[in-house]
This record gives structure tokens, sequence and C-alpha cells, in this order.
């Protein structure tokens, strides 16, 4: 029985998936880093907004190679005439995001929305290059896009509350998100292209069993100049998925904050190693 056939991890989200603030969280981070630019910017220049400026991407950096280090530091400026900007994307990063770095992990989850945000602003580029219109990108919602999609692909039954009193199943939020995009107005000051681009990613990513970890990479070179053996332990194999069981159980009914450091370590693996099976199978 495989993690996705559980009760609890089907009809609604356990309790150790729920959002919740932690120092030990990249999400935390995140969140302060873009708050604390929000307000930098407008304590330090609250009429000409210079730090974002200085972070935002601009349609003519494609002609300055030496700047295209704004194709990640757009992600972590906002608006500085509409806090919502930065409310909603930072409300749902916290929301669905808690979920994607419990299930990848803290550094391979930061590392998926750094590469987000890139391959964002890097289409954005393209695109202006390309079409010869001028503009000005900023914000985090591309990246959050591609959060949000990891969170429904992984977790499609679970039942999201629109809104706070409208349940609605993740599968059909999904839908909502990529078909809203669609039929935004091109002419909208929303960057569609970036939000898409994130959206298709997360897919991609998922898919395909993609892990950017220097550990992945090294056990594939290394796969490379050694025969492939297989052993199948059914025995180890049942007594890791009574372990799983026990901790999922143990997760849904006490919080992830009851599970020690070796039990955390051990729901990886496990996971990793299901991932890894699906992928060779």
């Amino acid at each position: 029985m495989g993690i996705q056939d559980r009760d609890y991890y089907t009809n609604d989200a356990p309790r150790g998936l729920a959002p919740s603030w932690s120092n030990r969280s990249v999400i935390s981070w995140l969140i302060i880093i873009n708050v604390a630019l929000y307000v930098i910017d407008i304590l330090v220049s609250p009429r000409t907004h210079d730090v974002t400026e200085f972070l935002a991407l601009h349609s003519s950096d494609s002609n300055l190679p030496w700047m295209l280090w704004r194709t990640l530091t757009y992600g972590f400026a906002h608006s500085p005439y509409n806090v919502f900007h930065l409310f909603w994307n930072m409300l749902g990063l916290w929301m669905l995001g808690r979920a994607v770095e419990e299930l990848y992990g803290k550094w391979e989850f930061l590392r998926i929305y750094l590469v987000a945000v890139v391959l964002g602003g890097a289409g954005w580029l393209l695109r202006h290059s390309w079409s010869g219109e001028t503009g000005v990108v900023l914000g985090a919602s591309g990246a959050v896009c591609c959060v949000e999609m990891l969170f429904i692909l992984n977790f499609p039954r679970v039942i999201l509350m629109i809104w706070g009193v409208i349940p609605t199943p993740a599968w059909l939020v999904g839908v909502f998100l990529v078909a809203g995009n669609l039929i935004q107005d091109s002419r909208s000051n929303i960057a569609i292209d970036v939000h898409l681009i994130g959206i298709a990613f997360a897919a991609v990513y998922f898919y395909l069993g993609l892990h950017f970890g220097l550990d992945r990479w090294r056990s594939r070179w290394k796969g490379l100049w050694r025969p492939k053996l297989k052993v199948h332990d059914p025995i180890s194999d049942s007594r890791d998925e009574e372990e799983m069981d026990r901790l999922l159980k143990k997760m849904h009914d006490q919080g992830q904050d009851s599970l020690t450091s070796s039990e955390r370590k051990f729901m990886e693996r496990y996971s990793r190693k299901l991932r890894q099976r699906r992928q060779e199978s």
C-alpha cells in the first residue's frame, strides 16, 4: 500500500502537513526575506523605490548580460504600490508550501523554488526580447505557482477551503489555477507567462521525478560505471512499510513536531525509495 492510498492522505490533509511557522523551515526564511526587502525599500526610498527598481527584472536587461542576476532577484521584489501583491504571494507560499517542503526536504524545496524563479525570469526576458515589448517584472508569483502546483500534484484529493468557506478538492483548484492564467487578458499587468512557466516546471519536475540534490547526481554518475544489480528483500520492505504506517499514524494523531530526527530521516529515505521504484518500473 503506497503513501497516497492511506485514508488520511486521500480525504483530508494530515495535521503534520498543515501550515505552521518554524524557524527551521525554508519557507519561514523566504517570507522573512521578502517582507524585509519590501519594508527596507519603503523606508530607504519611499518615493523612488530604488531597492525594488534595483532588484526588478527589466526587458532591457536582455542586452546587458552582466545584469542577468536579476532573473533571480526579481522574485524577491514586490510592488511598493500594492501591498497585496506581497501578501497574497506569501500567503499562498505559507499555506501550501509547508506540505511540499516536508515532502521534498527543505534544501530540495529551496532549489525547486529558486529554479522556478530563474526559469520564470529567463522565459519572460526571452519573450520580451523576441517581441520587442518593454516592461518590468517583479514578484514571487511564478515560484509560488510552482509550489502550489506541486502541492496539487502530490495531494490531488486533499480538500482545500477556498476563501476559508468553500471546500474544494486540490485537483479542481489546479484546474482553476491553469485555466485562470490561460484566459487572463494578456494586456493586464500580470506576468501570466511567468505563472505558466512555474506551473509547467512543477509538472515536469513531478512527472519526470527530478531531484536537484548532489547525492542523487553522484549516485547516477556512479551507476554509469557499475553493473546494475537489484536485490529485493521482501522482509525488509515489509518492515519498512510497517514502520512508515506507524510514523504516518503518529504524525496524523500528534502532529509533525512529535517526530524525532531519526524518524524524519527514515520517512525521507522511504519516500525517495518509493519514487525511485516508480521511475525504474
